[in-house]
């Protein structure tokens, strides 16, 4: 699919290639969640897939604390948490596993540099402020510009991911947060060994049996990778930061988006 056919409207998805869809990925912050909140319809929609019989997987660059009560208390069966990091699912005895993808993650000093790091930007940037979720990630440091900070500009978004390159890390910017780390990593790299280590998939098996629905930034590797990618209306905000836009596009923003795929997704199996 060309970049001039894409962003199609839900409605050009043929229904022979929506009943081929085993799994939705989806990223959370404002593609599930709406300014922030949980929804009870997007909640809801979670039970409705399940009982379709499409496996829901959240894809996001929350910390891995967060995968770990994602899986204890939402009707999900795997993870993938700092924009592909860390990966979490149920084995097939319900018991819950976890694995950091990048061994680098783990070296001494690595999460306290990063922390350091995330002070310093603090300090010389007062508009924002290190996540609050910051204690919970084991890969990565989370600048909070739109979550718990207001008014802050696209300059200074861009001179703070220009700080964190210059001093060696990758970088990804959600809706929310900026995030540094190293070595390079997508939402799509922990995708993939995630549904080989929870479902034995192939890459071509997880390109053909899923579908992605995002909004920011950081979800452009899955935008580019699976075919039948999304994006809530409100991706149209961010499409000059996305080299490869969503194949599809909903007419609803953020979780009312999301219930609109899954709905269709849905019906296509009934």
């Amino acid at each position: 699919m060309t970049s001039s056919h894409r962003m199609l409207p839900l409605l050009a998805i043929p229904c022979s290639a929506l009943r081929n869809i085993d799994f939705l990925l989806f990223d959370v912050d404002e593609t599930f969640t709406t300014r922030g909140l949980l929804q009870a319809e997007s909640y809801a929609c979670l039970f409705a897939l399940r009982d379709a019989g499409i496996t829901a997987i959240p894809v996001t660059g929350r910390p891995s604390g967060w995968g770990n009560v994602m899986l204890s208390t939402w009707p999900i069966k795997a993870c993938v948490t700092e924009n592909g990091g860390v990966i979490s699912w149920k084995d097939a005895g319900g018991i819950a596993r976890q694995q950091v993808i990048h061994e680098q993650h783990r070296g001494d000093g690595y999460i306290e540099n990063l922390r350091d790091l995330g002070r310093a930007i603090a300090t010389r940037y007062p508009q924002v402020r290190v996540s609050a979720d910051q204690p919970y990630r084991l890969t990565d440091l989370a600048v909070d510009y739109a979550e718990q900070s207001d008014g802050v500009s696209d300059e200074t978004v861009a001179d703070i991911v220009n700080w964190m390159q210059g001093a060696g890390y990758q970088t990804a910017v959600s809706s929310i947060h900026i995030h540094a780390y190293k070595p390079t990593n997508e939402k799509a790299d922990g995708v993939y060994p995630l549904m080989q280590a929870a479902f034995a998939m192939s890459v071509d098996e997880v390109h053909s049996r899923c579908a992605f629905i995002g909004d920011s930034p950081n979800d452009a590797s899955l935008f580019a990778a699976i075919p039948m990618s999304v994006g809530v209306a409100n991706v149209r905000t961010s499409l000059d930061k996305i080299a490869t836009p969503p194949a599809y596009v909903c007419a609803a923003e953020c979780g009312a988006g999301f219930v609109e795929f899954a709905t269709v997704l849905i019906a296509a199996r009934t």
